[in-house]
């Protein structure tokens, strides 16, 4: 579930991308919605899909243009004054800066003291970026630097060092006359700039964890950078990441394994898995049981996990990372259940097996359906076999699990056993929580109302949520997510009603707490749901204008939720719940308490 796959996506989600930020290098809640949580706006279509005439799996990512915070500071640019506001969330005071022309992305800069504030900002009319830099006292400097035509995105360097500005094939932005294969390196110490070429396409950067390396995901394969040699590079090293240069980039998922340098790809409806390593440029082919629809990296690095959906019931494969054995794997079977999607926690002690198609909607019996599930409790158990896979084609497996039904955590419990038939009922409404016991995994399958969409799990592990298709119904409510507390033997999943498709959410960094936007301009509905993570208990809050995206700041533990409004809003959330709104700080008019 990562932005690495080469196709549009459809990106719906704020903060439901943050189970695969970290080591793994996916985008971060930033742009607006990178992932720091997940990532800055546009719509488009994805398929990560299993093979076999069925509808393609769908993941759902945020990547809305909403301020970003530094420090106690939030930032945000104004395309029509050429300005951005900065504002202390402290003590709601505004400064504007004028910048360059039509500024968009905003990025932190990593590595600013906790009161100060340091921000990069696009200017896309200009062709040029700000660099932002405010104290703790609110004095704000600029200095404006020139960058590649048509960039329409901005990565940071985690130390704070470099900003690497190119144009994202998966941004909103047609690129103009020119190339999408130029992008510019800024120092952001000295405000030089480098520029270079690289392969067709960018769509991603990721940065190695030592601050080494940065690996430009594109078309072509992926262009290797060191850094301490921007000023010597104008055409870096491109590696490939398959061994058939012809496939079609469109069908090829690539994600790279910051901690260990590795890139790791697959194609859709194909049984292996390419495993390179950037550093040496060397390629491993794994051949697999099954054709992978979802390819997901722990956050901490350590290992990746590929789904593999059958109607007569799935499997997912745990790759330990760096390969072990030439590329050993464990297969893990998720039995009597349809799942071709993984959430994994940032603990990388469970995960979430979902699936967002229906292979059997054209020959299901509702009536059979529903006498079915009228029986089925939950099903927990494990079962795994070791195999190892290389390049020549060749694999052992050996079993070395068992597989078992106790009821959840050995409570009494009742499940049907579908025989290694096709799964009854729609997949899209059942939800397998995976916890890890010792070597392997313990399972545990729920039910759910209404089928899911797209799933989040918070940064602290312990909850997710859970975002549902239009209950038909329910006209009078007919969206809905639902809190799933992950934590206990038997785990409580809380359905939440609303009036209007759930668009971005915000976890906070502790996992405390989060934000659901609501909006719906056909019914005027404008509103954001805090939801205490702790208790489940959600408070909506109305809002003046319609939300447009979220975000947290760190030094004030203030939520923060941006709205559309001809000269600006925003709301501020306190730990405590008290609320605060700027409005007209795009023409610094006014604050309203």
């Amino acid at each position: 579930m990562n932005r690495s796959i080469f196709r549009p996506r459809l990106l719906a989600l704020g903060v439901l991308a943050t189970t695969n930020c970290g080591d793994t290098g996916s985008d971060t809640y930033g742009g607006g919605y990178s992932t720091s949580g997940v990532s800055s706006a546009a719509t488009g279509g994805d398929s990560d899909g299993p093979t076999g005439g069925t509808t393609g799996e769908v993941e759902d990512e945020g990547d809305f243009q909403v301020p970003r915070a530094s420090g106690k500071y939030v930032y945000s640019a104004s395309k029509t004054t050429n300005s951005v506001a900065v504002i202390n969330t402290a003590t709601l005071a505004i400064d504007v800066v004028g910048v360059g022309q039509s500024p968009t992305v905003i990025q932190p800069i990593p590595g600013q003291a906790a009161e100060g504030g340091s921000v990069v900002v696009l200017d896309q009319g200009s062709d040029d970026v700000a660099l932002l830099r405010t104290t703790a006292a609110g004095v704000t400097t600029l200095s404006i630097h020139p960058v590649t035509p048509g960039a329409n995105n901005l990565a940071p360097s985690p130390d704070g060092k470099y900003v690497f500005i190119y144009h994202d094939v998966d941004g909103p932005e047609q690129l103009g006359p020119g190339s999408d294969q130029e992008l510019t390196v800024l120092v952001v110490a000295t405000g030089e700039t480098h520029a270079m070429t690289v392969g067709a396409h960018p769509r991603e950067v990721v940065f190695a964890t030592d601050n080494s390396a940065a690996w430009v995901i594109t078309a072509a394969g992926i262009n290797v950078i060191g850094l301490d040699t921007v000023d010597m590079v104008g055409k870096p090293p491109l590696v490939p990441v398959v061994a058939d240069p012809g496939i079609d980039p469109a069908t090829l998922e690539v994600q790279v394994v910051a901690s260990e340098g590795i890139a790791l790809a697959r194609v859709d409806g194909q049984p292996w898995l390419a495993v390179t390593d950037l550093k040496q440029a060397k390629l491993t082919v794994l051949d697999l049981p099954g054709v992978p629809t979802d390819l997901d990296i722990a956050p901490a690095g350590g290992f990746a996990v590929l789904t593999i959906p059958d109607q007569a019931g799935s499997s997912f494969l745990e790759l330990p990372l760096p390969l072990v054995g030439g590329g050993e794997f464990k297969t893990f079977v998720v039995d009597g259940e349809y799942v071709g999607q993984s959430a994994i926690a940032q603990s990388g002690d469970a995960m979430l097996l979902f699936t967002t198609v229906d292979p059997f909607a054209s020959t299901r019996d509702p009536a059979l359906d529903l006498a079915i599930w009228s029986n089925v409790g939950a099903s927990t158990g494990s079962s795994s076999s070791t195999s190892t896979s290389t390049s020549t084609s060749t694999s052992t497996s050996t079993d070395t699990g068992t597989s078992t039904d106790t009821g959840a955590s050995g409570d009494t419990g009742t499940s049907t056993d579908t025989g290694g038939e096709a799964p009854v009922g729609d997949p899209r409404q059942r939800i397998t929580l995976a916890r890890r016991a010792g070597a392997d995994w313990n399972l545990v399958t729920l039910f759910v109302d209404v089928p899911v969409t797209s799933v989040g799990v918070a940064p602290d592990s312990r909850s997710a949520v859970l975002i549902h298709a239009v209950d038909d119904a329910n006209a009078a409510a007919p969206w809905s997510y639902s809190l799933f507390d992950l934590s206990p033997a038997f785990p409580l999943i809380k359905r939440q009603t609303t009036e209007a498709k759930p668009g971005p959410v915000l976890f906070t960094p502790d996992g405390g707490r989060a934000a659901v936007l609501l909006r719906d301009d056909a019914t005027n509905v404008k509103k954001v749901d805090l939801v205490d993570l702790g208790n489940f208990i959600v408070d909506s809050l109305l809002l003046g204008s319609p939300p447009e995206g979220a975000g947290h700041v760190d030094a004030t533990q203030k939520i923060f939720v941006s709205q559309e409004h001809p000269s600006g809003r925003i709301t501020f959330v306190g730990p405590d719940g008290a609320v605060q709104t700027v409005t007209g700080y795009v023409l610094n008019d006014s604050v309203k308490d």
